[in-house]
């Protein structure tokens, strides 16, 4: 696995709420998109109807239709991800068709660096989901990685419905999710895909979040604020 330089991001306006300040938007080239999101938990809870970025899409380009489909599953790692890829999904109250016959516009997948190997392999990590990335661009032209919110470091996973494990295996896997999360921008440097950052912008205490966009729930998955920012650097993102 190669090394990448990690580079500071342009700076984003932010409301207090987290979210980007709205800028004008270019027509889009069709009038309807259809959007597949491919990962782990951090994709699953965007909602079983993508709200927060079918909201965000809506006022960015009121004239445009867009359908989203949620191919997240909790607790999944990215081998389980590239696994189901060509199958039916049927998750929660969703069910959808295998993904290549969806003949979706847009695929954005997930880093599933929430969800490392045991034992930890960051090169199988990378390894996987360069197959998986490979495997989307065969069936859509528009790619995108998610490089979701930076971790918390000793307070990741506390909560109510938290892990809650020793502050020692905290730190483990918390970096081990830095180090998958760079894997992805790394990727993303090396395939020719862009990489929606929600990892560098937000991070605060080096590789770390501060717990702005982290649900105190479970230490974990994004906040409302964390979605919100999430759902709307992705329509800033996505090229139309």
């Amino acid at each position: 696995m190669g090394t990448t330089t990690k580079t500071t991001p342009a700076p984003v306006k932010h409301s207090v709420e987290g979210t980007i300040t709205a800028t004008p938007a270019a027509l889009p080239k069709k009038k309807s998109y259809s959007v597949v999101l491919i990962g782990d938990s951090m994709i699953d809870t965007m909602g079983e109807n993508v709200d927060y970025l079918d909201k965000s899409l809506k006022e960015r380009y009121p004239q445009t239709r867009f359908t989203l489909y949620n191919y997240g599953i909790g607790g999944q790692n990215v081998q389980q991800g590239l696994d189901r890829f060509d199958s039916n999904f049927t998750y929660s109250t969703r069910n959808f068709p295998p993904i290549p016959q969806v003949h979706p516009d847009i695929i954005i997948i997930g880093s599933f660096a929430y969800n490392p190997f045991t034992p930890y392999d960051r090169d199988k990590h990378w390894i996987t989901l360069k197959q998986l990335i490979n495997k989307a661009k065969e069936v859509s032209s528009s790619v995108y990685i998610l490089a979701e919110i930076a971790p918390l470091k000793e307070n990741f996973g506390k909560g109510p419905h938290g892990v809650n494990w020793p502050s020692e295996m905290t730190v483990t896997v918390a970096r081990e999710i830095t180090e998958l999360l760079d894997n992805a921008v790394a990727l993303g440097g090396e395939l020719g895909v862009p990489v929606i950052n929600m990892y560098y912008s937000t991070q605060a205490f080096g590789n770390y979040g501060s717990g702005a966009y982290t649900n105190t729930d479970d230490g974990i998955h994004p906040s409302i604020a964390g979605h919100t920012f999430m759902a709307d650097m992705i329509a800033k993102t996505l090229k139309l």
